[in-house]
């Protein structure tokens, strides 16, 4: 996640350097006598916190409307913070309001920024929420939950469908598949294999739409199952999700992720489907070299 977030990253950093100069270069150090050192305390500690805040939004977030509004917020919360640190170790001449400024401004902006991030933040969960739900509901009554990733398995996949049919509407699918992953198992070993089948996993379900159903067929495919969607939203929701993934996948061993689009009719039997999932002919891309997931 870390390399998503490098620009922002890197503008947050070079805020705090301005910051810090400027405190160093305007001010005057204070005598240690002088100094509150329970203030330091609280307010190091309250800084230390948003950084900590920072760390896991880079660490754990996709790049996303909610995300940027979230590492905003931290950001400008850590700005004012780390001015309210210096502020205890440097006195800045009478007349000259830039520091306070500086320091009183970005807190009330980051707090607004934070608030909204909170508020996208759990509007997500409630969509989490209601999958989480239905999905516990089906493995109570059914055990089709792939032991491995969490995700629908193809016998789960297999009911889906016939309900889908019986609906009557557009309907197409997503197989995603790991070429190269034998080798890359052979290489890294199972642990590592597994371990980037259930990063795969997680990235897919956050990248897809809620009405989306995301399964595993078998081994290294994976099938979304992409109701009341033409062709064309199809490709490009493929497009989308290809491209959001190599990013997430780092350098290293040659693993490439493939994509097709299959329609299904109504009437098709689902043997059919199935065989035309296990023979299917992706669409040529570029190899995406991947190594174990941060």
């Amino acid at each position: 996640m870390w390399r998503l977030h490098q620009i922002k990253l890197a503008l947050t950093s070079l805020s705090l350097v301005i910051g810090a100069w400027l405190a160093v270069w305007l001010g005057q150090p204070k005598p240690a006598a002088i100094i509150d050192w329970f203030d330091v305390l609280g307010e190091g500690t309250t800084l230390l916190v948003c950084l900590g805040w920072l760390l896991l939004i880079v660490s754990r977030r996709p790049k996303s409307q909610v995300t940027n509004w979230l590492f905003l917020g931290c950001s400008l919360l850590t700005f004012s913070y780390l001015l309210d640190v210096l502020d205890e170790f440097f006195r800045y001449p009478e007349h000259l309001r830039l520091m306070s400024w500086l320091e009183s401004i970005p807190a009330p902006f980051g707090m607004l920024a934070l608030t909204l991030g909170v508020l996208g933040w759990l509007k997500e969960q409630r969509v989490i929420e209601r999958q989480l739900q239905s999905r516990e509901q089906v493995l109570r009554e059914h055990q089709w939950i792939d032991p491995l990733t969490q995700l629908y398995s193809a016998a789960y996949l297999q009911a889906l469908l016939q309900r889908e049919q019986a609906a009557q509407q557009q309907l197409n699918l997503l197989v995603l598949d790991l070429k190269g992953f034998s080798h890359y198992n052979r290489q890294h070993g199972v642990a590592a294999g597994d371990t980037l089948l259930r990063h795969l996993s997680e990235l897919s379900l956050s990248l897809l739409r809620p009405a989306d159903v995301l399964c595993r067929f078998a081994g290294d495919r994976f099938v979304a199952l992409l109701p009341a969607t033409g062709p064309t939203a199809a490709e490009l929701l493929a497009l989308h999700l290809k491209h959001q993934l190599d990013k997430h996948l780092t350098t290293g061993s040659a693993v490439q992720l493939q994509y097709a689009v299959l329609p299904v009719s109504p009437s098709e039997r689902i043997d059919t489907i199935f065989t035309r999932i296990e023979q299917v002919r992706f669409q040529p891309s570029q190899p995406s070299p991947v190594t174990q997931p941060a």
